[in-house]
């Protein structure tokens, strides 16, 4: 196996300077380069594939077909995805693959595939999908894969006493995840040995589900990830991983695949589109009592994350509020779209958008301040919420004096006056979420962190779970350097190496700060006890720091290492039950977001001219880093609110397979943020912190609806909230 590429805090700096190095910088000269041969149709089955044109052409070195992985599928949860497709299901679906010595070449081999196909009837609605009477998948003729209920609390005596009630039906879009790194894969070969380099959440997990596969063609598989360019949950398993893999295996060389971006958001997984018809009702004197929701869910060709993530967006949002009882139910549809996957937020932004303006309505109903109704109704430490978390450490409460302060003095500045053209309004939303989720494996939810002396002196922090953005490598080397009294300089961080570090489920569900931070505090405390023993053994001061010890013993000839690996499992939480019922996290972040809008009644556009984001994450160890996940995350969720969306036309195609067309927000919208840290301590966070990864991306549709409302008095039902969208709920207002 080639060398693996250590990790330190510099790679921050790297990045920012362009000198780190990803997937596709690691490809070396001679490197034989694949691709994959994409379906023009939406719905259609492969007939027949013709490949010995493309054999024949000098450079070409193989073909692969569906016939080379009869038996092996994606996702070992929910296998439903062919690694290359018999059965196209959404334009884009792979069905053959090429390998050549070069670009050009490999060009030619894909343009000389001759393949037939049959065409059958597609949807790309979930209205229509569910009438469509054909099945996108043999196993589903209703094109429904999954159906969710959940119910708590006793409907009956709760809704008899409901005074007002408030209902509306919500839509949020597709989007891509818009990273800025296309997927990349690199396969190197020793041997009988694969490598797979490749960015992804989780590569012990990934190697996990791939070893069998890769073992029955006589291989053996390991995986490095290198630094990875973005993510936000789309890296995770993609067929381009195992036709590199089966690409080197037959041909014993190197083997490497770089998406085109045109490819990479074609077949890169997209955010679940879902339509919520949401209803809430409160007492007369604002207590909020009930919910019931249904929910739609576009699962697109394949499934992925799509259950958990439909079944999050059910009923997860409903933590934040202490209703008495809910009912709640939600589809998963197939269609013949895109494939989804989880996105930064696992489906709660899409029912935050709904929860969170229903809640504002209800408030305005009853004539009670929106911060106010919220402060009353909201759950707060010590609490069991209705779907059974246990909260711990919550400064919820704090958030909301914070927001309110800053919106109250806002408008007395009198900065933005309204006029016949331009309203303007503010609005808030508050969120809940988990750190981690037990639910996600059955067998453990643990992470393990290991600590390897080397003989410069330095100190080697191993870990799974990986660096995707969010400081995993500072965290780590903050905590060890604090827990062993040791200069960071002598800190190197190694993430992702199936080879050498310990396993890890990987970076998801904002957990890996408090789980790898926790593990590498349980390391540190093994770490200082084995330095104990070198004390006695060198007859060195009782006194002396690890920094000594070990400086001590290299000086006196000690060549051994000190080798350890800690371990954190939270205890107290459970995996939930058929109606979700259960408590997932071993702590629970709050926020509370404000914004003031700016609406032109001419155009419908929505300026946002102030963002507040207050958030409870416990102890900051990183207030850089931490500021920065929150202003990427309201910039990212700005994007879904207002420009974001996949255009896809009635025969399937994507219409804007690019960064010109699909609107993501980028520097020029950038609007003013204001981040404000809440200080709790959490007992059980890794010296007192949380986690800051998923949240601030969560409460900004809703925030920014509920603005636009206040502004110009028109509820918003879609996202995104374009400015002709805007303009036409005027005008529909209006007649």
């Amino acid at each position: 196996m080639n060398a693996p590429t250590i990790k330190t805090a510099a790679s921050v700096l790297d990045k920012a300077t362009g000198k780190s190095r990803y997937t596709a910088d690691l490809i070396t000269p001679g490197t034989a380069v694949a691709s994959i041969a994409r379906s023009p149709h939406a719905h259609a089955r492969v007939i027949n594939i013709r490949k010995d044109d493309a054999l024949n052409i000098p450079g070409v070195l193989a073909v692969l077909t569906p016939d080379d992985f009869k038996g092996q599928a994606l996702n070992s949860k929910h296998p439903d995805q062919p690694v290359l497709s018999n059965h196209a299901r959404f334009v884009g679906d792979g069905i053959a693959a090429v390998v050549a010595t070069d670009q050009d070449t490999l060009r030619l081999g894909i343009e000389a595939l001759d393949i037939d196909y049959e065409m059958l009837p597609h949807a790309c609605t979930v209205d229509d999908a569910m009438a469509l009477g054909t099945p996108i998948h043999e196993s589903n003729p209703d094109n429904i894969t999954q159906q969710f209920t959940s119910s708590q609390g006793d409907w009956k005596a709760a809704s008899a006493e409901v005074a007002e009630w408030v209902e509306g039906t919500f839509e949020t879009q597709a989007v891509p995840h818009a990273a800025l790194e296309p997927r990349a894969v690199l396969v190197r070969v020793n041997g009988n040995n694969l490598e797979l380099v490749t960015g992804t959440h989780a590569p012990s997990v990934i190697v996990e589900q791939y070893r069998p596969i890769v073992e029955s063609w006589g291989a053996k598989l390991e995986m490095l990830t290198p630094e990875i360019g973005g993510s936000f949950g789309a890296r995770w398993e993609h067929p381009s991983h195992l036709v590199c893999l089966k690409f080197a295996s037959q041909l014993g060389r190197d083997i490497a695949m770089v998406l085109p971006r045109r490819e990479d958001m074609i077949d890169g997984r997209t955010r679940l589109a879902m339509r919520i018809h949401m209803r809430l009702g409160a007492s007369s004197d604002g207590k909020l009592l009930v919910k019931e929701s249904t929910l739609w869910a576009d699962n697109g060709a394949y499934t992925m994350h799509g259950k958990p993530v439909t079944m999050a967006a059910t009923i997860r949002g409903d933590n934040i509020y202490r209703f008495s009882a809910i009912k709640a139910q939600s589809q998963l549809v197939y269609t013949n779209n895109m494939p989804s996957e989880c996105f930064r937020g696992f489906g709660i932004p899409q029912s935050s958008f709904a929860l969170e303006q229903l809640v504002d309505a209800l408030a305005r109903r009853l004539n009670i301040n929106p911060v106010t109704f919220r402060r009353l109704n909201a759950t707060t430490s010590g609490e069991t919420t209705i779907h059974g978390w246990k909260v711990g450490s919550c400064g919820l409460d704090e958030c909301f004096d914070a927001v309110e302060k800053r919106i109250d003095a806002h408008r007395k500045q009198d900065v933005l006056k309204a006029n016949e053209r331009f309203q303007v309004g503010y609005g808030i939303a508050a969120i809940m979420h988990c750190i981690g989720n037990r639910g996600y494996d059955p067998r453990f939810d643990r992470a393990q962190v290991s600590l390897v002396t080397h003989l410069d002196g330095t100190i080697e922090i191993g870990s799974g779970e990986i660096e995707i953005g969010a400081g995993t490598v500072e965290v780590l080397i903050a905590h060890v350097s604090r827990e062993l009294s040791i200069d960071r300089s002598l800190l190197k961080v190694m993430l992702g190496n199936t080879v050498t570090g310990p396993y890890g489920l990987g970076s998801f569900a904002s957990r890996t700060s408090f789980f790898a931070g926790s593990a590498a505090i349980a390391a540190c405390a093994l770490f200082k006890t084995a330095c104990k023993k070198l004390v006695t053994e060198f007859g060195l001061d009782d006194s002396a720091s690890v920094a000594q010890t070990l400086e001590n013993a290299r000086m006196q000839g000690w060549n051994d290492r000190i080798e350890v690996t800690g371990s954190y499992e939270p205890s107290g939480v459970a995996v939930p039950d058929e109606l979700g019922y259960g408590n997932i996290s071993p702590a629970y972040t709050f926020s509370v977001h404000g914004c003031c809008v700016e609406v032109d009644n001419m155009t419908g556009k929505v300026s946002v001219q102030q963002y507040w984001a207050a958030h409870d994450s416990g102890v900051i160890i990183n207030p850089a880093g931490a500021i920065g996940q929150v202003v990427g995350g309201v910039t990212q969720g700005l994007g879904f609110a207002l420009s974001e969306e996949t255009a896809v036309n009635e025969e399937g195609v994507l219409l804007n397979p690019g960064y010109l067309d699909d609107r993501v927000a980028t520097f020029p919208d950038a609007v003013p943020i204001d981040v404000i840290f809440i200080p709790t301590d959490e007992d059980a966070g890794p010296n007192g912190a949380k986690t800051i990864g998923e949240q601030p991306i969560i409460p900004v549709a809703g925030c920014v609806a509920n603005a636009v409302y206040d502004a110009i008095g028109v509820r918003q039902y879609k996202l995104p909230m374009k400015p002709e969208r805007v303009w036409r709920t005027l005008q529909n207002q209006s007649e």
